[in-house]
């Protein structure tokens, strides 16, 4: 089992950061209608049935999934498993904030590794705007672990410039808590996340919304 330090955790060495501020800128169906025929006597409807809580695979403290988890469209690792992210809490949760969010991979038997979990440190974890966001990482096994985060907020767009372009983010509003939004950028747009510079959040108008915490841990 791979093992990966806890982001942005309480333990994390902020040494390893970057700063990439660019200043500041209703259960039921509907009744089905034959013309002309007597109508029958319709039976209750059958609750929504819900897929079974997936468990989680962690050595790092991690309890959860909270909310549903969000797969990566389609992104994997070595071993052909997803790449998901989930809403956790537990110890490996930084104290200033009431959750996290972890990236891993969708095992079989409805198992969910945690690989690494980030949280806020600084304030609390719904202030507005971005929260410290982890980078792409290439692991040993030859694979790469998308760079991800979260923002509190509802942003149309997440975007962050690697040198002379402009690379966007995915974005998924988190179940638990829809005015988190969970973002994490595809390796294929990304060719040096080291040059990374002004992550920022847009509305639906173009205009820029808090920036909030942003920092990138690169360990």
């Amino acid at each position: 089992m791979r093992t990966i330090p806890a982001g942005v955790a309480a333990t994390a060495s902020l040494a390893a950061s970057m700063v990439l501020a660019a200043g500041c800128a209703a259960p039921g169906t509907s009744p089905t209608w034959q013309a002309g025929a007597p109508i029958a006597s319709s039976a209750a409807p059958s609750p929504t049935t819900r897929a079974p809580k997936p468990k989680i695979d962690t050595e790092n403290g991690a309890k959860g999934p909270l909310g549903d988890v969000i797969d990566l469209g389609g992104l994997k690792d070595a071993d052909g498993n997803p790449y998901v992210i989930f809403g956790v809490t537990g110890k490996i949760v930084n104290e200033t904030s009431a959750f996290g969010f972890a990236i891993g991979v969708r095992l079989p038997k409805n198992i969910v590794r945690e690989d690494l979990t980030i949280s806020e440190y600084e304030g609390k974890a719904t202030d507005p705007g971005f929260h410290p966001m982890q980078a792409q990482m290439d692991l040993l096994d030859k694979s790469v672990q998308p760079a991800f985060g979260y923002y509190s907020g509802t942003p149309a767009r997440i975007t962050v410039r690697e040198v002379n372009r402009t690379i966007e983010a995915h974005l998924a509003p988190w179940s638990e808590d829809p005015g988190q939004t969970v973002f994490w950028f595809d390796p294929a747009d990304v060719h040096d996340s080291s040059q990374w510079t002004d992550l920022g959040a847009y509305d639906a108008a173009g205009t820029r919304l808090p920036d909030g915490h942003i920092e990138l841990s690169t360990y």
